[in-house]
């Protein structure tokens, strides 16, 4: 009798209460029977873990000190995998009946399988989000597979890919021992992407098996396109890139296109791209580690140019263009002109002065409704403008905070570390203390 391999399934969650309902049910009810569900909660502030632990008994509960991102977050669970696949699956995703069984399928047909996704589809189940993703080159870039598709079957069959998302990924307990846990210099973005290129450099497969289907609330809690977004998502991106692309390609591409694609992104992107770039500065020094682990160092000369073109690009995205107004429009409607009333009839009476003030009058109004149309046209166009300034302005502050919270968690931790050390000193000086006494 041939036992079904266990699984563990994993559920990152951060403030996804409103989420996890419908995330949990379906995959409590799945026609698998050798898996268990674990809710790892980045610190969530909306009573996350207390809803799962009243409404789901089952599901094991850990709740992480702060929010680790999706990296460091999901590790502290796969740390103490015991089962033959992790699943690791987000809070956004509902996935369909008979999931489970189909996307282990692949892996018990073919052992080099190490990793893989499944088609996940828009609200509505009629649209394709994800059939599998590739990287461009040379600036890194991602793009799905039958993306925003309507789905008709056209991507139904098994397929190798660059990577999938990590919506949903399961993993072999074989790749998770050669390949390693998810790098933690990624917070957010990119993580996927750089577990499914160490899979492959370690020897295994990367495929998204269609045939298990989910639905998936892209970007649920982190809202594609804000400017927190942005800034994660390039400083993920050229973590990315400067680990798995040869650094002749970098030199000779990627910088040169760089610069270029600066040029033509709008302000908000721009101000992300610029901090991404100071993220990534002070992350080389782990990056250049990284390569070197894997087998692929980069000398010393190469390093520095490449730190050096990095540079660059940062003091190009400084460069930033004034804050975009719609000048022509507010110019058009700011100057506002004196039309005053003149007439050829002169006044011969009484009766046409009368009629002569009475369509003064009515002229009047005409011109006053003139003179508040373009003012309500021109005051339009002001609070349109200072909209996007203030959440812009919002974005930022939301980024500032968060970084203002993990710079006194890491002085939190150095001062625990600190306060080891002294223990360890002073235990030390004791040692020798007592040890010279002895003599």
């Amino acid at each position: 009798m041939t036992t079904e391999p266990s699984v563990a399934i994993i559920v990152l969650n951060w403030n996804g209460r409103h989420l996890l309902d419908d995330c949990l049910t379906a995959l409590q009810t799945q026609d698998y029977p050798h898996y268990d569900i674990t809710l790892v909660d980045n610190a969530s502030s909306d009573d996350s873990a207390a809803f799962v632990r009243e409404h789901f008994p089952q599901v094991t509960v850990r709740v992480n000190p702060r929010n680790l991102g999706f990296a460091a977050g999901n590790n502290v669970a796969l740390r103490e995998r015991t089962a033959d696949f992790a699943v690791l699956v987000n809070p956004d995703v509902v996935v369909a009946p008979g999931w489970l069984r189909q996307l282990l399928a692949p892996f018990l047909a073919d052992s080099t399988i190490g990793v893989a996704g499944c088609k996940l589809l828009y609200p509505g189940g009629t649209m394709i989000q994800h059939a599998g993703g590739g990287i461009s080159h040379p600036q890194a870039m991602p793009w799905h597979i039958g993306g925003r598709e309507t789905d008709e079957g056209q991507h139904n069959t098994l397929r190798d890919v660059d990577y999938v998302i990590g919506a949903v990924l399961a993993i072999r307990r074989e790749t998770l021992a050669q390949a390693g846990l998810f790098d933690e210099g990624y917070f957010l973005y990119y993580e996927d992407v750089d577990f499914c290129f160490a899979a492959r450099q370690a020897g295994f497969r990367v495929v998204v098996v269609p045939q298990a289907v989910a639905t998936h609330i892209e970007s649920a809690v982190a809202v594609k396109g804000s400017f927190a977004y942005l800034r994660r998502f390039h400083t993920g991106r050229w973590r990315f890139l400067l680990k798995h692309f040869a650094t002749e390609e970098i030199l000779a591409e990627t910088l040169p296109a760089e610069q270029s694609w600066l040029a033509a992104i709008d302000y908000p992107e721009r101000l992300a791209a610029a901090l991404a770039y100071e993220s990534i500065s002070a992350m080389l020094p782990s990056i250049w580690q990284a390569r070197a682990a894997s087998g692929h160092g980069v000398p010393a000369a190469i390093r520095q140019e490449i730190q050096a073109g990095i540079k660059q690009l940062q003091n190009r995205a400084w460069q930033l263009p004034p804050l975009p107004l719609p000048a022509a429009d507010l110019t058009r409607y700011a100057q506002i002109e004196e039309r005053p009333f003149t007439s050829r009839v002169p006044l011969l009476g009484p009766l046409l002065a009368r009629f002569r003030a009475t369509w003064n009058n009515v002229a009047s109004r005409w011109y006053v409704r003139q003179l508040t149309d373009q003012q309500n046209a021109y005051n339009a166009l002001l609070a349109q403008q200072l909209a996007a300034y203030e959440t812009l302005l919002q974005q930022q502050a939301l980024l500032l905070r968060e970084l203002a919270t993990a710079n006194v968690q890491h002085q939190a931790d150095l001062a625990e570390l600190q306060a080891v050390v002294g223990r360890l000193t002073q235990q030390l000086n004791e040692a020798t203390r007592l040890g010279t006494g002895s003599k």
